[in-house]
């Protein structure tokens, strides 16, 4: 099986960024990627979608990603056209986004690729017309930038691309249907991390959130997001801490507390672990 890689569409280290519509008369074989995600929108027609050993009938107006080490291909395609987005969530998504917040960015974009690689889970984003329009609008502006390359180009596809995770993370339906339930609420779970990461929170209350056992959210969050829950937290905690210590001139004592740590010393221990510099150390650098 073939294996593609993201310098097969660009050369561009600075920059690991790919856009294109692709047409699929013929069946386009199964593949998998070495060291990218792909965001696919449906833009016309339909096909069955394979994955792994499943198939799964899509047509336009279906949004998934596929991440890394995932074999997918289509068949059966009928005027089957489709937007392909390529790119490193570790150089695009990797910030601190309020849109993290939000339970659709985390079931789209981090969820959906991982259940879909472990068990064949079917896409649960389907935009409606008006939303399709919405979104085919950046597209074409995302695709004529790429294109064209005129001055700045760069700076507007990645602000047009955080724009578009926006807004297919609020359009992204959890519906009710029992049989997804999982990625509900561990979308919820994660959501809930983001908006209270300053408060004491345990792996029972996210595990309760999930409706796993704290064992099975554990292990599913950590093969997930790379990362144990407490470490996710504590990473949370460490990056609003930076901030405050870069804008204001809160003490350091206020500020441990404000991030969450009732004991400073604990703190400064975590922060120089995760910076390699003090806390005081951090601010005088900046």
């Amino acid at each position: 099986m073939e294996q593609f890689k993201l310098s097969y569409f660009t050369n561009d280290e600075s920059f690991p960024f790919f856009i294109q519509y692709g047409n699929h008369d013929d069946n386009l074989f199964m593949h998998t990627h070495k060291d990218f995600s792909e965001l696919v929108i449906v833009l016309s027609g339909s096909a069955m979608h394979i994955v792994d050993n499943e198939k799964f009938y899509i047509k336009k107006g279906d949004v998934f990603v596929i991440s890394n080490d995932t074999a997918h291909g289509y068949e059966e395609a009928e005027n089957f056209h489709i937007c392909n987005i390529m790119y490193r969530s570790e150089n695009l998504l990797s910030a601190d986004y309020d849109i993290k917040k939000n339970a659709g960015f985390h079931a789209l974009f981090v969820l959906e690729p991982y259940f879909t690689k472990e068990h064949s889970f079917k896409s649960r984003l389907a935009l409606k017309p008006i939303e399709f329009d919405k979104i085919h609008i950046l597209t074409d502006t995302m695709l004529s930038e790429y294109q064209t390359k005129a001055e700045g180009w760069k700076t507007i596809l990645k602000s047009s691309f955080i724009t578009l995770v926006v807004m297919l993370s609020r359009l992204y339906s959890f519906g009710n249907i029992s049989e997804e339930v999982d990625i509900i609420n561990v979308a919820k779970s994660i959501s809930y991390i983001e908006s209270h990461y300053t408060e004491d929170i345990s792996i029972d209350i996210l595990a309760e959130i999930s409706h796993y056992s704290p064992r099975h959210f554990t292990r599913i969050f950590t093969a997930t997001y790379n990362s144990t829950p407490l470490n996710y937290i504590l990473t949370l905690r460490i990056n609003h801490a930076c901030s405050l210590l870069r804008e204001s001139r809160i003490p350091i004592s206020h500020i441990a507390l404000q991030c969450g740590f009732s004991d400073s010393n604990y703190f400064s221990r975590i922060f120089k672990k995760k910076t390699g510099l003090t806390p005081k150390q951090y601010r005088a650098s900046e």
